[in-house]
């Protein structure tokens, strides 16, 4: 899914008519935040069964929006569907694994590259990109979209930090 209205519909129709009728409300009105934490709370007082696809397009609609940090724990909680198996997994929802190092492009010079989701298929992974700030840490929000195959030493592509979606369907992409 990379169109933005199809993937709102899309994530709305897990929901019983009503619900999915407030969500699309919301977000008609420009209140994606607002419409995220509504989806995400039908789909857990409903008990909605949900693939791991569908958990990695809400975290990545969730990051499109600014609102990853404060919905991933609760998609986390909504119930895994037992079947079909999907293609893409969260590798870590928490944005503590350990950084990926890479000696070239240059706008990835000395960023921490997080790991964020993987592809079963063909094996490459999505990563996050951040700026340190002046404490130490981390930066709230990714400046660049990385994929790349682990054990290379490059990168295969690099987006900006509006293009989170984008980068989704290139790791959605793949060919095997």
């Amino acid at each position: 899914m990379t169109d933005d209205v199809t993937t709102w519909r899309a994530l709305a129709a897990l929901l019983p008519c009503e619900r999915a009728r407030e969500v699309l409300d919301l977000r008609a009105i420009g209140e994606q935040e607002s419409a995220l934490a509504e989806l995400v709370s039908g789909l857990l007082e409903h008990d909605i069964p949900i693939t791991e696809d569908v958990r990695v397009q809400l975290v990545v609609t969730a990051e499109d929006w600014g609102s990853r940090e404060a919905l991933v724990g609760r998609i986390a909680q909504c119930r895994p569907a037992l079947s079909p198996r999907s293609r893409l997994c969260l590798i870590d929802s928490r944005g503590d694994s350990t950084p990926v190092a890479f000696g070239s492009p240059p706008e990835l010079s000395g960023l921490p590259v997080l790991p964020w989701i993987a592809c079963e298929s063909c094996g490459q992974v999505l990563a996050r990109a951040h700026t340190r700030e002046p404490w130490g840490g981390m930066s709230f929000l990714a400046v660049h979209y990385v994929i790349y195959q682990p054990g290379t030493a490059a990168p295969e592509l690099v987006l900006g930090a509006t293009e989170v979606q984008r980068a989704l369907g290139a790791l959605s992409s793949c060919s095997q």
